[in-house]
């Protein structure tokens, strides 16, 4: 007889304290299989699918998107044939689902707005495993442009056709309407790390390769002070699964780059030769923090095509600074030093691994005399060495600035300063890194900027 369980993540291998559910694949209502991608979660490192053990039905999310987990979370509620293991009045039986050992790919919409009796009216009562997945948006695209859902590929996590893959469909010679045939399996798109020699060093990218053309678009991610191309992970494979070509890089003195320049400008050459090498097409130049700043400078340089730019929490547009941040970060001994200057980053005070502030405190204490050197020439007692605005004033191409009205390192007013053509977006309850307090929004103002 059909009974109620609670699913857990088990341990993967690496620490999933501060582990995120980045996107929700089977929804309330939904039938699966065993072996179905029921979610996906992001850790310090990686990004990774988690499967059904069981065919079943997904009663309830006990986690939303952006929640934070650890081992013994129960994230969901499932219903399953057979016997329950407990009696009644006893707690609900939990098992714990098993990670995919691939690194997932991420859906680049949500599903939203939908009842779970309009899905299963729409879906005629057939299981996840056997029906061509796609979102409301899409589908409502779809509709709308004419085009058969059936007919098109989804780039999303098993296939799923999400708004992107219509747009695309809808572009190409021969739209894919209803009557055409079916088409092929789903394209797994996966990041591979490369080394870029520039004028200034060597600098480490991840790139994420897609099907679109050779000369389309690629979104670029720059990371702030401190951290490093992995701090994107999780948005990067949201962008990714939309069908776009991404690339993040590590900064001078950051993450595995080779090159140990300080300078401001030298910076700027080195990201600017990094996108020339990397980007054929126009280019998307999302900067946090420090990285902001930098790429505001970047979209100023001739010839590289940078068709939007995106500032999340960005330096430069104001004059205090939370300068015990810099401070905490460059001379921190100990963990436990470390994790108090971390938790500053975020509205709720989540901090990453101790596997995680281990490698990163390292990296600091390696590079400790050009990082001193770095933040001096971000801030000074205080108060900010960088000023963008007028380089904002100078830009025609589109500006977006996302900005966590939490946020502890910059106060979330700078952004207010912006010349009027800038779009801000302010975000309540995200505090420095809305990329990963409030990856959902982050992900969909910066697919709103290639998909326009």
């Amino acid at each position: 007889m059909p009974h109620a369980m609670e699913i857990v993540v088990p341990p993967m291998g690496e620490p999933i304290d501060s582990a995120r559910i980045i996107s929700w694949i089977v929804l309330p209502g939904q039938a699966f299989r065993r072996g179905d991608i029921l979610l996906e979660i992001e850790t310090d490192k990686s990004v990774i699918e988690v499967p059904a053990e069981h065919d079943g039905t997904m009663l309830e999310h006990l986690v939303a998107v952006d929640g934070l987990l650890d081992a013994d979370t129960p994230i969901a509620r499932i219903q399953v044939e057979g016997e329950p293991a407990a009696a009644v009045g006893e707690e609900p039986q939990r098992v714990a689902a098993t990670p995919a050992p691939a690194i997932a790919e991420v859906a680049d919409e949500r599903p939203t707005g939908e009842t779970i009796s309009d899905r299963r009216v729409r879906d005629g009562g057939r299981s996840a495993s056997d029906r061509k997945f796609a979102t409301p948006a899409a589908r409502s695209l779809a509709n709308d442009l004419g085009l058969g859902i059936d007919a098109i590929e989804g780039t999303g996590p098993g296939g799923r056709v999400t708004r992107s893959d219509v747009a695309r469909a809808a572009r190409r010679p021969g739209r894919a309407r209803a009557v055409d045939g079916a088409p092929a399996g789903p394209v797994r798109n996966r990041m591979r790390d490369e080394t870029v020699s520039t004028a200034h060093g060597e600098l480490c990218v991840s790139v994420w390769e897609s099907g679109a053309a050779a000369n389309g678009p690629t979104v670029v991610f720059v990371h702030g002070m401190f951290g490093d191309r992995s701090t994107w992970a999780g948005i990067a494979h949201v962008v990714n699964r939309a069908g776009l070509r991404v690339v993040a890089m590590d900064l001078p003195c950051h993450g595995k780059s080779r090159s140990e320049t300080t300078s401001l400008s030298g910076i700027v050459e080195a990201v600017s030769e990094t996108i020339v090498k990397q980007c054929s097409g126009p280019v998307v130049l999302v900067g946090h923090s420090f990285g902001g700043a930098i790429s505001a400078k970047v979209a100023l340089v001739p010839n590289l095509r940078i068709e939007t730019l995106i500032m999340v929490a960005p330096v430069g547009m104001g004059t205090q600074i939370e300068q015990s941040f810099l401070d905490g970060m460059s001379y921190a001994e100990s963990n436990e030093a470390m994790l108090r200057e971390l938790s500053k980053l975020t509205a709720t005070g989540i901090v990453p691994s101790i596997a995680y502030v281990d490698e990163l405190r390292d990296g600091i204490r390696t590079r400790r005399a050009r990082m001193i050197d770095l933040c001096r020439k971000v801030s000074w007692n205080g108060v900010q060495q960088i000023d963008v605005i007028r380089d904002l004033a100078t830009l025609r191409c589109p500006v977006k600035l996302i900005q966590g009205r939490r946020d502890q390192i910059v106060p979330w007013q700078h952004v207010l300063n912006a010349p009027p053509r800038v779009a801000i977006h302010l975000l309540p309850d995200a505090g420095h890194m809305p990329q990963w307090e409030a990856a959902a929004p982050t992900a969909e103002i910066i697919l709103e900027a290639v998909l326009r």
